[in-house]
């Protein structure tokens, strides 16, 4: 019984520090990334539905931190960062909301935003003390590393995300977030484009004096 437990320790411990390697590995590459960009397909399943939901959209990233994503074609629904905040804009019913970055930099938001932030983090210290590591495998020709939150704030929204990765170059393949109560949303990436240019105005918001603005961690509507 020792002998079986020992062996079992050991191999542990072997996939353990396998795992923390291709973790390091791929939080190095990051600094390889100026821009990227992609189309995606999201899948999102849901108890209560007995089919998948299923859209497309288009994501641009901008290191270290800016980002936007559109889902819907046209886009229903898109989010943006730029240095200073993060808007979250609902182009059909002329809505947004704004969060200041400074204020949703700690805490449970924070983990949101470090998710939201194309799959590219800079701070690879920032972001093992925000996320666990819980296992890696492959499946279908993918890699892929499975987290949690620390915080135990992040895990009543979020119980685990995966990061899938195309083997060998380990390039952004998609994501996959499992929800506290058991849905999912996966995001799939196609025509992946690395440090290339961005179209003039990606960063652009629609919002003008026609739209109603709430700023949901200050001030009400204005």
């Amino acid at each position: 019984m020792g002998a079986l437990l020992a062996g079992a320790l050991a191999v542990s411990g072997l996939m353990a520090s396998e795992g923390d390697a291709l973790l390091a590995r791929w939080l190095a590459m990051q600094t390889n990334v100026a821009t990227w960009s992609a189309d995606f397909v999201q899948t999102r399943r849901l108890k209560a539905l007995t089919s998948p939901l299923e859209a497309k959209g288009r994501v641009w990233f901008e290191a270290p931190a800016r980002f936007r994503w559109e889902l819907g074609q046209p886009a229903r629904s898109i989010v943006l960062r730029t240095d200073a905040e993060l808007l979250v804009l609902s182009p059909g019913l002329r809505r947004a909301e704004r969060y200041p970055v400074a204020a949703m930099a700690a805490g449970p938001a924070g983990d949101v935003l470090a998710l939201l932030e194309g799959g590219f983090p800079r701070d690879a210290a920032g972001f093992t003390n925000r996320f666990e590591l819980l296992g890696t495998g492959s499946t279908n020709g993918l890699q892929w590393l499975r987290f949690r939150p620390r915080s135990e704030g992040a895990r009543r929204l979020l119980s685990e995300f995966s990061v899938l990765l195309a083997t060998p170059g380990m390039e952004l393949h998609g994501t996959e977030l499992v929800m506290q109560d058991g849905s999912t949303m996966r995001t799939d990436f196609v025509g992946a484009r690395l440090n290339g240019p961005l179209p003039a105005g990606w960063l652009a918001s629609p919002v003008d004096a026609t739209w109603r603005v709430t700023q949901p961690l200050g001030e009400g509507p204005r």
